[in-house]
Parts: C-alpha cells; structure tokens; sequence
C-alpha cells in the first residue's frame, strides 16, 4: 500500500467518479481504477460499490478512508513542517 493509492481512494470518495476522480490525479480512469483495486485487495475490504451508474462508499470503506486521511494529513503536516523551517535531521 502507498500513499498515493490511499490519495486516490480519498478522491473517489470526493467525486464518486472514476473519471472525475482520475482527471484530478491527471491519470486515466482504467489505470485509476486498477489502483483502487488493488487497494482493496491489498485491504481485504471492498472500499466502494460500483455499478455502470453510480460509486458509494461502503461502510468499512468510510471507516478505512476516515483513517487514511488522517495519516494523510500527519505525513503532509510532517512534510510542511520540514519545508517551513524544521530543517534537516541531523
């Protein structure tokens, strides 16, 4: 698992798209949804149900993407810290 397939899974849940969700990663909806695939597979938890006309978040996908944007948000405010001052390790 890396960050950017939890990035992406978070997206879905924004736009409830592929399309939509993959445009904003500037990447293709197949290969986006292949991430998110295996994200799942990797989870063993099906984030997102899906048919030909709509996307929703199951209910163990909302639990495990209320997680992932919380450990998105530590490893940006770790990021911002360093690039505004933190300075490197020494």
């Amino acid at each position: 698992m890396d960050f950017r397939s939890l990035r992406f899974a978070i997206t879905l849940a924004e736009e409830l798209h592929f399309g939509r969700a993959a445009q904003r990663h500037y990447i293709g909806a197949q290969p986006f949804g292949r991430h998110i695939q295996e994200l799942e597979r990797e989870l063993g938890v099906r984030l997102f149900e899906r048919n030909s006309r709509r996307v929703t978040v199951t209910q163990a996908g909302a639990r495990v993407l209320a997680e992932a944007q919380a450990i998105l948000n530590a490893v940006d405010a770790l990021t911002d810290s360093r690039t505004n001052g933190g300075g490197p390790v020494p």
